[in-house]
């Protein structure tokens, strides 16, 4: 066996594991599952015997949760497959390999680059620390998305780029939002707007099971608050805050703003559908809200270091906002806008805060600070009904 070398929660197995190597590969592989989600990269795996299945068994059921293995060659699928193993473990294929030396980069994002593969594909290869599972899950979410009528680009497979994987989308003969807005900024009203309007038709789109609730995870993260950024008592009133949230079956983007929507000749496409899940349409108010809004208060360094508010005025950011909010309840009553707002600030300052557990540091102290006291203070008040 050539062991077991531990990248991030990807776990790369190779050679063969039999009775002579079985417990080695158990002691190297069991003080991992405390670890969630864990991947075991198979791409150098040549063998493994009922000795090593056996091994896998235990992984699994010391995790409690999924255990997937990934880039499992025919042979060795052949194995899991013949043994039933395939039913107990997300044991997936070795995925096709693509090279892109001659490729030409079209864009770039916080998570990968995309690439032109021909002239009707592309292919958005994630960095190297996006794992393989949440990357397959982008290409499933957006397939899903599209059999319930999510306008969306057509997922095709999910490959290999060296290091690191990435997924294979149509080729959209349009382009972003929020690149068109800042090239006719005189009509910029018109087209967040309009975009508004879209977001709202894609928020009555029910979906089922192949879809996370939003709620729940959002609660269930939540939990991890308490003993690290925030007492019991105030991780219980920020809970609070996204109880209050009425469950619904709809789809939701996740990360829903103007920079992740396709236009052209007023169709509209909505890409990157990673954090695509169900319930109500507060939670894809929150990028809208978190991107513009919030960003007013932000130095002038800050706002043009960020993709979203690059180039724009104060007022055209705020403007934006406003737009955006008015046009998606088809309101002017100043009354309700405000009410509004102050929901959505709540469940923004109430799931932004999150990002304090999964990147320690990443939140300045008083940042935190603010996103805990709003949130605490929005369910000292009383809650109320969700206005919309």
């Amino acid at each position: 066996m050539k062991g077991a070398m531990i990248l991030s929660k990807t776990i790369k197995i190779g050679g063969k594991i039999d009775s002579n190597n079985a417990k080695q590969f158990e002691d190297t592989l069991l003080p991992q599952a405390e670890s969630d989600n864990i991947c075991l990269d198979a791409a150098e795996l040549e063998y493994i015997s009922s000795a090593g299945l056996r091994v896998l068994l235990k992984l699994k059921k010391a995790v409690g949760d999924e255990v997937s293995v990934i880039n499992v060659s025919k042979d060795v699928y052949d194995i899991f497959e013949v043994t039933g193993f395939t039913s107990l473990l997300n044991v997936k294929k070795a995925l096709k390999t693509i090279d892109l030396k001659n490729a030409d980069i079209i864009g770039k994002g916080a998570t990968g680059i995309v690439y032109r593969l021909d002239r009707e594909t592309i292919v958005k290869v994630f960095n190297e620390n996006v794992q393989p599972h949440i990357i397959e899950n982008e290409g499933i979410k957006a397939k899903n998305a599209l059999i319930f009528g999510v306008p969306t680009a057509i997922s095709f497979d999910t490959v290999r780029v060296g290091e690191c994987y990435g997924v294979v989308y149509e080729l959209l003969d349009a382009d972003d939002l929020l690149n068109i807005i800042r090239k006719d900024k005189a009509h910029l009203k018109e087209y967040v707007a309009n975009y508004a309007r879209k977001m709202k038709e894609m928020h009555s789109i029910e979906v089922d099971d192949r879809f996370d609730d939003t709620k729940s995870g959002t609660l269930s993260f939540l939990n991890h608050l308490t003993g690290t950024v925030c007492t019991e008592e105030e991780t219980e009133k920020i809970k609070g805050v996204i109880k209050n949230i009425p469950d619904a079956n709809t789809f939701i983007h996740g990360d829903a703003h103007i920079g992740n929507v396709m236009y052209k000749d007023g169709e509209y496409m909505f890409i990157d559908l990673s954090t695509a899940g169900k319930g109500h349409p507060i939670f894809d108010m929150v990028s809208m809200y978190s991107g513009f809004k919030m960003s007013l208060g932000m130095s002038e360094e800050r706002r043009q270091a960020r993709e979203l508010t690059r180039g724009f005025t104060l007022e055209e950011i705020e403007t934006i906002w406003n737009t955006y909010l008015s046009a998606y309840l088809d309101t002017e009553d100043e009354k309700l806008l405000n009410k509004a707002e102050e929901q959505i600030l709540a469940v923004t300052c109430s799931r932004t805060i999150l990002a304090a557990i999964a990147i320690p540091g990443l939140i300045p102290p008083e940042t935190l600070a603010y996103f805990k006291n709003t949130a605490v203070s929005f369910f000292d008040k009383g809650l109320e009904p969700i206005c919309f």
